[in-house]
């Protein structure tokens, strides 16, 4: 009788504890038959969202026939490999494994090995969250059978998202409030107002990259938990705009003896397009377009593979070339006006 009463009790308190463990759409778990390892359940530690994790949380895979799996990769469980959308994770080691119920957990890290597969999950987002499927496997070549199809990856987190977009745009209108209200990227003409002077087409371009390339790197840092990302050409770029800036500053220095009307603003783009007479020049035109075309194809490659692009030496040789015409071209067209001609003498 006692022999009954305790097993009839163990048995209501392991119901008890699976009650309270089990989570939200978990199916029970199916029996080892010796067959082949296969993936039934994969959840996160999320109370109320089992069906989803992001980078740096931990994961749990469930899987049948877990004894056969073990003993493939000879029982180290670090050995097993875990895939996302057939994809292996390389590089990412199981922090521990229950043989007796089939569970290997992870925790979802980047790691060098699989630093293409994070970008080719994480990008593209067009939406806060990715459905994924999730198996295990032996090694990177090949993951065992899996029912886990529509689990939820997180691309965005939503409240850093949010909060984001907030500063994004309250930068965007400080920045453009200061170039609309001060000598930000404006031609720094003496006796002139600083709402009333000329924009300057080279300290457009710094300030354009500067301003991209700070948005670029907080937004990869947001999804791909990545500081790493300036490359060798965004340094290129930004280098070009500065010594830009900085020559264009040296040749504006002769604008003293010029008269104070031609160095007030008729517009921003007519300002950035045409010299001081007026006239559209096709150098500055050129400049501004292909920072434009640059500009997009950044963008992008941001938003496509969460990473600043790699542009090649031709390109940014371009870039160069029509920034040192810009300058060449601009020392006659702010050269003072010559005297006029003194009168015929009797």
């Amino acid at each position: 009788m006692r022999t009954t009463f305790a097993a009839l009790l163990s048995l209501f308190l392991v119901s008890v504890a699976f009650a309270q463990t089990a989570r939200p759409g978990e199916p029970p778990r199916p029996a080892d038959d010796g067959g082949p390892p296969r993936v039934y359940y994969a959840h996160s530690y999320y109370k109320d969202q089992p069906n989803k994790a992001g980078l740096n949380d931990l994961i749990s895979v469930h899987v049948v026939n877990f004894p056969t799996l073990l003993k493939e990769v000879d029982g180290n469980c670090t050995g097993i490999v875990l895939f996302i959308n057939g994809m292996a994770i390389k590089g990412l080691k199981a922090e521990s494994c229950d043989a007796v119920t089939g569970h290997v957990r992870y925790r979802l890290l980047r790691t060098p090995d699989a630093d293409d597969v994070w970008h080719e999950l994480l990008g593209r987002p067009k939406g806060f969250f990715r459905q994924v499927t999730v198996s295990v496997g032996k090694d990177a070549q090949f993951a065992v059978t899996t029912s886990v199809r529509d689990f939820n990856l997180e691309i965005i987190p939503r409240r850093p998202f949010f909060v984001f977009v907030v500063l994004f745009i309250a930068s965007l209108v400080l920045f453009t409030s200061l170039c609309k209200k001060t000598s930000l990227i404006r031609n720094n003409a003496a006796g002139v107002e600083p709402e009333r002077q000329a924009f300057s087409l080279a300290l457009w371009q710094m300030s354009f990259w500067f301003f991209l390339v700070v948005a670029a790197y907080v937004f990869i840092w947001l999804i791909n938990d990545e500081l790493d990302t300036i490359t060798e050409s965004v340094l290129g770029l930004i280098g070009i705009g500065s010594a830009t800036a900085i020559g264009s500053v040296l040749i504006d220095q002769n604008k003293a003896s010029l008269d104070a009307a031609t160095l007030t603003t008729r517009g921003f783009i007519r300002d950035v397009l045409s010299d001081s007479v007026g006239n559209i020049s096709i150098h500055r035109f050129q400049m501004f377009v292909w920072t434009l075309v640059l500009g997009m194809i950044f963008i992008a490659s941001v938003y496509n593979n969460l990473e600043m692009p790699e542009f090649s030496a031709g390109l940014l040789g371009l870039m160069g070339i029509s920034s040192g015409t810009y300058l060449g071209f601009k020392v006659p067209e702010n050269a003072a006006p010559a005297p006029p001609p003194a009168p015929p003498t009797a």
